[in-house]
């Protein structure tokens, strides 16, 4: 627990747990460590050739385990044979990082950081037998660090194999005091307290690119030459020559990037024949997910106008590989490529998602036919690719219950996507050792003002306890979305006895691009209504409603209890937006703040700020309602929060304990705006358990 003094410095208070308190949690320890064996997937890998028979099925993947007790996560490497259904576990290792297949060679390369400061850089060449080769990227002293981040970094095979490309951080020269003794030649004086401008929110590290080349015969790494007035993200090969990548543009200063699709970008390319980078897209746009196809050249991505939401729908192009790019017909869709799309030189296999579920959509490019395949089989089920060869792909198969039944099979399996009918299971993966304790959850349609949404309701299952308490839970962006897949958060809950009311309001991404484009101009008013209409259809038959919500969804949970203090008995909120004309000076990406209140923004000149742009963010901002606040409320904040300050949590809970309103602060020193750390995650959850039980009279 914590208190704040008066200029704001958080400053612990010891406190210690109730009989009843260690009861509870003593319960929820025992149910947590219980979910934590449901594994998660991190990545699996084809090592069979596209000729192989579809029921001899080599692969790899990789599993991720939490451990609350030791703080980190573990993970398992296995490899994994279909005729036979053998099931070979690698030696576990905490060395995750990047994983790239070399094709037809039944090989792989690992790159990852390593070290106690993770500034080191390695990179290990294996095939079937074990560890051919390591390369130690650190003591080449080319560049720094190497992105492992999911915005920026990349790591690809040219087509030969004797070749890899990733990204790292330029290497820095030593700067020095103007007064150090003996500068090293090269040594820059003065320049120790510069600033250079990162990309914000998980990305600090992450200032100044290069394009790195690995050569797998020399060992030699060479460092690509690019223009200055561009940030290079996500290089693939496109046989043996050429490489794409994305060029964010510098003209304009750098925002937060993480969960951002909309900074202004190119699709570039790189001859590495004549050393010379081309640009193939249009200013004012944002590119994503470049795609080669080795064998006809072109490329496949994503793109949209940039600015605006953070995340909107995005046109499939396909670049030819000379001069020309086109918008595939009809085929805006929010999601992702597999990770290498092409299933033939028409075809692209994407992940869409949709209501409440991700699909695969087979996509022609010469038409935009799109194609949804086997989405029945699977009922409420999301799916995802893990990797694709050709025609076949190995995928994943998520659900908030992960217990087997005859209609949902949850784990691994394998496809052959030129033929429906050739769709195989080979292997179950671990979430199918799930707990004798589950959940059951139901897709629930709601309607207001003539628009519709959704949202998912999950049940304890038989054999757990029905607390009769509803959790009323919206999700963060605004623009994302809840679906189907597992989480251990949710599954957690109902098997304290919980029910959690998931709630995709207008502006949600499953719902289509005309719902995103209503709710900038319209947050604190549209959002809330909508998930406070769905509460209201479902909370008959609970004793209890509650609210818990992080970042957009702190900012409806605050909204929430604000505008309807009756309603809604306890709160759990963490790094909540409270002030957005307080957060805009502050945060990483004050475009959001503009954006949702419908004010105009530009990156490349941001706009003065004035009393009509600021008084249109505080009207949509829930501080103004928290004078009619009453329930009781628990904050969580993460200290190193880029995205949200940690200020506006602070703030909102000195002004409702001066109002008289129980609440109760945890500040996470070391972590940011997910509070998605091993430890935090677990005591975040642990700590909304012991404050609903406590203000509810729980039993």
């Amino acid at each position: 627990h914590y208190y704040i003094t008066n200029n704001l410095r958080i400053k612990p208070i010891m406190t210690s747990l109730t009989e009843e308190e260690e009861k509870d949690i003593s319960r929820f320890t025992e149910v947590y460590k219980n979910t934590l064996n449901l594994l998660d997937i991190v990545g699996g890998w084809i090592l069979s050739g596209p000729d192989d028979a579809l029921d001899d099925v080599t692969f790899r993947t990789l599993w991720q385990q939490t451990d609350p007790v030791v703080k980190e996560a573990h993970h398992y490497l296995y490899k994994n044979y279909t005729k036979d259904g053998k099931c070979m576990p690698v030696t576990p290792t905490s060395k995750h990082g990047l994983i790239c297949q070399i094709r037809n060679k039944s090989s792989y390369v690992h790159l990852y950081n390593y070290g106690d400061d993770k500034k080191k850089n390695c990179l290990d060449f294996w095939n079937h037998k074990g560890l051919v080769k390591r390369y130690d990227l650190s003591g080449k002293d080319v560049h720094g660090p190497i992105y492992t981040d999911p915005e920026f970094s990349s790591l690809s095979v040219s087509q030969d194999g004797k070749n890899v490309v990733y990204v790292a951080e330029k290497k820095v020269v030593k700067s020095v005091s103007f007064f150090a003794e003996n500068p090293k030649p090269g040594d820059k004086q003065g320049g120790v307290y510069d600033y250079t401008e990162s990309w914000g929110e998980q990305l600090e590290k992450c200032c100044e690119s290069v394009i790195c080349v690995l050569n797998l015969d020399s060992g030699e790494v060479k460092i690509l030459e690019t223009p200055s007035d561009i940030f290079c993200a996500k290089p693939s090969w496109c046989g043996n020559e050429t490489l794409f990548f994305i060029g964010f543009d510098l003209k304009c200063s750098k925002h937060g990037a993480i969960y951002c699709w909309n900074r202004p970008g190119k699709l570039c390319s790189y001859k590495t024949a004549t050393n010379s980078v081309a640009f193939h897209t249009p200013e004012g746009k944002s590119v994503y997910m470049p795609s080669p196809n080795h064998e006809s050249g072109e490329v496949a991505f994503l793109m949209c106008e940039s600015g605006g939401p953070h995340r909107k729908y995005m046109d499939v192009c396909i670049f030819d590989g000379k001069e020309n790019f086109k918008i595939v017909e009809n085929s805006l869709f929010y999601g992702k490529f597999s990770p290498s799309p092409w299933i033939d030189g028409r075809n692209l296999l994407l992940v869409s998602f949709t209501g409440t579920k991700s699909v695969l959509i087979k996509m022609n490019t010469e038409s935009g036919f799109k194609e949804n395949l086997w989405d029945g089989r699977y009922r409420t089920a999301s799916l995802d690719v893990l990797d694709q060869v050709g025609s076949r792909c190995l995928l994943f198969v998520s659900d908030l219950n992960p217990v087997l039944s005859e209609n949902t099979k949850q784990g691994i399996f394998s496809a052959d996507l030129s033929n429906e009918s050739s769709i195989k299971e080979f292997w179950k993966s671990s979430l199918c050792d799930s707990p004798d304790v589950n959940c059951k959850y139901t897709i629930e349609s709601f309607s207001r003002e003539e628009r519709a949404y959704n949202g998912i309701l999950i049940r304890p299952g038989e054999g757990s306890s029905d607390l009769k308490t509803l959790i009323v839970f919206p999700h963060g962006g605004p623009h994302s979305m809840y679906t189907t897949a597992f989480r251990h958060d949710t599954y957690t809950l109902a098997q304290l006895g919980y029910s959690t009311l998931l709630v995709n309001y207008t502006g949600s991404l499953g719902l289509g691009q005309e719902s995103i484009d209503m709710l900038p101009g319209n947050v604190g008013d549209i959002d809330v209504k909508d998930v406070h209409h769905a509460a209201m259809q479902i909370a008959p038959g609970f004793q209890h409603v509650v609210v818990m919500g992080g970042s957009h969804g702190g900012f409806l949970s605050a909204h929430l209890i604000g505008q309807y203090p009756d309603f809604y008995k306890a709160a759990a909120i963490r790094n909540p937006v409270i002030d957005m004309s307080n957060m805009v000076g502050v945060s990483d990406i004050p475009d959001w703040c503009y954006c949702e209140a419908g004010v105009d923004y530009s990156v490349y000149r941001p706009p003065t700020p004035n009393v009509a742009g600021i008084a249109a963010m505080l009207d949509k901002s829930p501080i103004r309602y928290i004078d009619q606040v009453k329930c009781p409320v628990l904050m969580l904040i993460g200290a190193k929060d880029l995205r949200v300050p940690p200020s506006q949590g602070l703030r909102y809970v000195r002004y409702l304990k001066s109002r008289g309103v129980p609440c109760s602060l945890r500040v996470y020193p070391e972590d940011c705006h997910p509070l998605s750390s091993v430890p935090v995650s677990a005591d975040s959850l642990a700590h909304v358990h012991l404050w609903f039980k406590k203000h509810l009279n729980l039993s």
